[in-house]
């Protein structure tokens, strides 16, 4: 009988990630140097999850700050905007990052996790598929009703709520 070991896909941020991206954020450490690291990280969390016999491997989000926010902002129509309150889990707040439709949801041709699968790709052996968790049109929906702003904000842009399930489903290229 075999077995399958499987993962969700995040990790808890090495030291080095968060020391590099407070730099980052402070200033002191450009996007090419930031990437740098997070190449080396990934790169060796692969390694460590073939050598605990993970056939199905992640990058563990370290290109993410949240594990479906980075994927929403990704988009064209959809900005990277602050809430009145972060989500609330049992007696903790998180940062008040949002996502807000500021126009029609599109795929701009490029997108970050593109870009971070290639990578992951990349550094996976043969044998071993790499895998990246994908937030749903769902949760991206919940996201941009989340509070009255979002809401308003949303309905500026998509006075017919046909047009924007059409959208999250499969955003049209611009």
């Amino acid at each position: 009988m075999s077995s399958h070991f499987d993962i969700v896909g995040s990790f808890l941020r090495p030291a080095a990630l968060k020391q590099a991206r407070l730099q980052f954020e402070q200033g002191n450490l450009d996007q090419a140097d930031l990437t740098k690291v997070e190449d080396q990280l990934i790169t060796e969390l692969v390694k460590q999850e073939v050598a605990a016999g993970l056939t199905v491997v992640t990058d563990g989000e370290f290109r993410r700050s949240y594990w479906h926010l980075d994927t929403f902002w990704g988009f064209g129509g959809i900005d990277h905007t602050q809430a009145a309150h972060g989500y609330f889990f049992h007696d903790e707040e998180t940062r008040r990052d949002a996502a807000t439709v500021t126009g029609p949801i599109h795929f701009t041709g490029q997108h970050p996790d593109l870009a971070a699968f290639e990578f992951l790709k990349s550094v996976t052996p043969a044998g071993i598929t790499p895998r990246q968790s994908i937030p749903s049109p769902a949760q991206c929906y919940f996201e941009l009703i989340r509070d009255q702003e979002n809401v308003e904000a949303l309905q500026a842009v998509y006075p017919n709520e046909t047009d924007l399930l059409t959208d999250l489903i499969q955003p049209t290229a611009i």
